[in-house]
């Protein structure tokens, strides 16, 4: 035997599907696109190589103070 739900039951069934798309669909649009991760992507690489040539010179020189202290 079906169970038949009253209108107000069904009322709230539908709001809390309309609510729970609305937040899907925020989800979505605050999800970045592939364009903003490209980006974001360029930025870390510029970042990963700036560290990269700061360690670099940071270690070039350590090497002459060792040397000094040594020589």
């Amino acid at each position: 035997m079906p169970v038949r739900m009253s209108e107000q039951d069904v009322t709230a069934a539908l709001s809390r599907l309309e609510r729970a798309v609305d937040r899907v669909e925020r989800a979505i649009a605050a999800r970045p696109g592939e364009s903003q991760i490209a980006e974001a992507y360029v930025l870390l690489d510029e970042r990963h190589s700036m560290l990269r040539r700061r360690i670099q010179e940071t270690i070039e020189r350590l090497d002459v103070l060792i040397g000094q202290e040594q020589g």
